[in-house]
């Protein structure tokens, strides 16, 4: 492990907030993998004050390391002699980190810094910094992926997307022979009309040669026409394929993975599919025939002079110099843009949704000064990339000049000399003026394939996460659910809680109850398969462990109604069947037994309301009565109520509570609630949940006896 290519993998982070991500992704380059700094922050749980020495070990792990979070002194570290992440002081910043790569015996500790780069401190300037002695011991192990199996998949991916274009790019491609052939037709034809026609004064010949020309165009129209079809219906073919694999893909992330994300960003991901589109239609029309014009014309001139034909083809490393010595300023510039373009996206869409908190505060001065800050930043990534544009087209517009001035000087000579005829100039002319933007779009193609590279990646970035585990044993009944030593914890984050023990049955209500941010609802979600749990297990009718069981046949069984309530646009019935196929007789019946009829029909149209975009028209007891009616049309036997009537007025709460009863001999319930009066006279069981455990569990009576969350509040 050298030096220079330490150095060479080393990313510079200036941000300190992102140091820590910045030292393991140094190191993920360093042993040949790849991973983006914003997958890092995501998984170690990288907030505006940095990540822990924990969330750094936790994704290391995760990503095929081994990892192990120790103390150690220098000794320790000379003696290890591989790279470890350390845990430093440096101007008071608490949560600072530097990779240690080496000790050398004349330089010292080999350092890498996200704030100042590589260099070297020594063994005292080392000791001052390192005050913790905490640092993380990181090898890569079998589960380790390489960047070259990142690519190779990608590529897979791409080619696999790309398939079923195969006939229609290679039939354009044929037709795009055709019309660089047929585009060389005016230039052959003015030589000859100069040296040959014109000057024998034969009418016939000049008639003959006219309209075998207008053949020729008319065929290189007819053939572009076609040619330019056939790439149109690629186009909608495949951006359908792409756009409806990777929203699929999507749809089948973790939870977790959209808890961390803006909606704006998953917007800008879902835009990349039309770069990547422009470029292979590019790719597959303008990028052929400009090859093949570039062939033919040296060709052709090669065939007039073969001076004049070394010339031309001497030309070309200078176009693409003028584009590879700016291409990585590019990439940089194109990566900020798409970037800045995604912020801007969430941005819109976060203020919007939050319009009735903005306008209720007076902040819209606020938010549009933000909103014009970030759309500022955003034209101004579009600017420098517009900069870099002008100079690669000024840079190569001036070779251009001097090559057909070059060009005119050397073929004008020739005429003089009578070494070629005036029509040859002519023909050369016009082949040259057809070659240059040829070279010139072969050099500059690099732009938008890049382009097209970094939003493929960024697409591939989150096509390629793990989707949800789906396999597993089948089900068809739910009679318990168990929890036993259950404990979790946020990446990067002290644990929520531990030692869990619950049990549900069907049959019974059990509810559970503690403080906001104590964890009851993350409970709900880990009962949903929604988040990975680090500790314990959690068992299904006392045989399945959960993760075992297949997704679909769990998910078909359970029922959910959460905290935030979805209402999607449309009226009540399609917020009630989500796209199941349903007779209104059958519906209408299911509402009238349960008696949610008593609820709709007070709405303006009943069953048919529009109920606005996340129903804009509804109060929120309206939307829990729909998601009531929702998850109990399911028939569900095993029933989830986060806070399911927090929005309810006492009569509509009664109802519901009614409902639950008549439910409750065919189905598992587990209650999450802090309106603590709804559950004297329902709950089976009460579990409180409180100081990271649960402290006590009973029904009202039992809890009664005790001091506790519960009897508090009763007590008040």
């Amino acid at each position: 492990m050298t030096t220079k290519h330490i150095e060479k993998t080393h990313t510079l982070q200036l941000d300190q907030s992102d140091c820590g991500v910045a030292c393991l992704l140094s190191l993920i380059k360093l042993y040949g993998g790849l991973q983006s700094i914003e997958k890092l922050r995501e998984l170690s749980g990288t907030t505006k004050q940095g990540t822990t020495l924990l969330g750094l070990y936790q994704v290391a792990n995760e990503l095929g390391f081994n990892a192990e979070g120790c103390e150690a002194d220098i000794q320790a570290l000379i003696d290890h002699k591989q790279p470890v992440i350390l845990h430093v002081v440096i101007e008071d910043k608490l949560q600072h980190y530097v990779v240690c790569y080496h000790y050398d015996d004349q330089k010292g500790f080999l350092i890498g810094d996200p704030g100042k780069g590589i260099h070297y401190l020594s063994t005292n300037e080392l000791d001052e910094i390192w005050v913790s002695k905490s640092c993380l011991t990181l090898e890569p192990n079998d589960n380790f992926v390489k960047e070259t199996e990142v690519k190779n998949a990608q590529q897979k991916w791409f080619l696999a997307l790309l398939e079923p274009d195969y006939k229609l790019l290679w039939i354009s491609v044929l037709l795009g022979v055709f019309v660089a052939g047929l585009g060389m037709s005016m230039s052959l034809f003015s030589q000859k009309l100069i040296d040959d026609i014109l000057p024998s004064h034969n009418i016939n010949k000049l008639i003959s040669g006219i309209v075998l020309l207008a053949i020729l165009l008319l065929a290189r129209v007819g053939i572009s026409v076609l040619r330019e079809f056939f790439l149109l219906q690629q186009s909608k073919d495949f951006n359908n394929r792409i756009n409806n694999q990777f929203f699929s893909s999507l749809l089948h992330l973790p939870k977790p993975f959209f808890d961390t994300r803006k909606i704006g960003e998953l917007v800008a991901r879902l835009n990349d599919t039309q770069r990547v589109q422009r470029v292979i239609k590019m790719l597959a029309s303008s990028l052929v025939i400009d090859v093949l014009v570039s062939i033919i014309s040296l060709v052709f001139l090669f065939g007039y002079s073969w001076k004049l034909g070394l010339i031309s083809l001497l030309t070309m490393p200078v176009y693409f110099y003028i584009i590879y010595r700016s291409n990585k300023a590019i990439i940089e510039a194109q990566k900020s843009v798409m970037q800045s373009y995604a912020f801007n996206e969430s941005n819109y869409i976060n203020t919007i949704q939050g319009i009735a908190t903005i306008k209720n505060d007076n902040k819209q001065a606020v938010f549009s000064k933000t909103n014009e800050m970030i759309f500022e930043n955003f034209q101004e990534k579009l600017f420098h990339l517009g900069k870099i544009n002008i100079r690669l087209s000024w840079q190569s517009g001036l070779a251009s000049v001097f090559f057909l001035t070059g060009v005119l000087i050397y073929t004008s000579s020739q005429v003089f000399n009578k070494e070629i005829k005036l029509g040859e100039l002519m023909a050369i002319l016009g082949i040259v003026g057809s070659l240059l933007p040829s070279i010139a779009n072969l050099a500059l193609i690099s732009i938008p394939i890049n382009e097209a590279k970094i939003a493929f990646n960024r697409m591939f970035e989150f096509a390629s996460i793990e989707k949800e585990k789906e396999a597993g044993f089948s089900i068809d009944e739910i009679k318990s659910v168990s929890l036993t030593n259950l404990s979790f914890r946020f990446a990067g984050r002290s644990e929520l809680f531990s030692n869990v023990n619950i049990k549900i049955e069907k049959g019974k209500l059990t509810a559970i109850v503690g403080e906001s941010g104590s964890g009851k609802s993350t409970i709900g979600q880990i009962l949903q398969r929604f988040y990975n749990f680090e500790k314990g297990t959690i068992t299904v009718n006392n045989t399945y462990q959960l993760s075992e069981i297949e997704l679909h046949s769990y998910r078909k069984l359970i029922g959910v109604v959460p905290q935030e309530i979805i209402i999607f646009n449309g009226n009540v019935i399609d917020n009630i069947l989500l796209g199941a196929t349903e007779t209104p007789e059958n519906i209408i019946s299911f509402l009238t037994e349960y008696g949610f009829d008593t609820y709709f029909n007070q709405l303006p149209q009943g069953f048919a309301t529009i109920v606005g975009e996340e129903g804009i028209n509804l109060s929120g007891g309206q939307k829990q009565i729909i998601a009531l009616a929702r998850v109990l049309y399911k028939k569900p036997q095993f029933l989830i109520l986060d806070e399911a009537t927090s929005a309810m007025d006492r009569n509509t709460e009664n109802f519901s509570m009614a409902l639950l009863d008549k439910i409750k001999p065919n189905c598992a319930i587990f209650f999450i609630s802090h309106r603590l009066n709804t559950l004297k006279k329902i709950a089976d069981t009460i579990y409180v949940l409180e100081n990271g455990t649960l402290s006590t569990t009973g029904n009202h009576e039992e809890l009664m006896e005790t001091t506790n969350f519960y009897s508090e509040y009763w007590q008040e």
